[in-house]
């Protein structure tokens, strides 16, 4: 297998967020998903599409990789095959 070619993983990501309107009251979202990796491309576009909100402040972020395999199973996501 080779390196530096992409490959899937699935990402598990908590934002801790604050709004506007309760500056003191933190709220997590938590989002799975398939991406790809090195790059990451829908998680860095998740970033910036909550960064592109006033009304919104993005407090922390965390998430973990986990490479798909054979034996991993993708029933509940939402796949579209090209």
């Amino acid at each position: 297998m080779r390196k530096d070619l992409p490959d899937a993983v699935i990402i598990d990501v908590e934002f801790t967020l604050e709004t506007f309107n309760n500056p003191y009251t933190n709220h997590s979202v938590n989002f799975r998903f398939i991406d790809v990796t090195p790059n990451k491309t829908k998680l860095w576009r998740m970033l910036a599409d909550i960064n592109k909100h006033s009304e919104v402040d993005l407090i922390d972020y965390k998430y973990t990789e986990s490479p798909i395999t054979s034996k991993t199973s993708l029933k509940y996501f939402e796949i579209t095959r090209h």
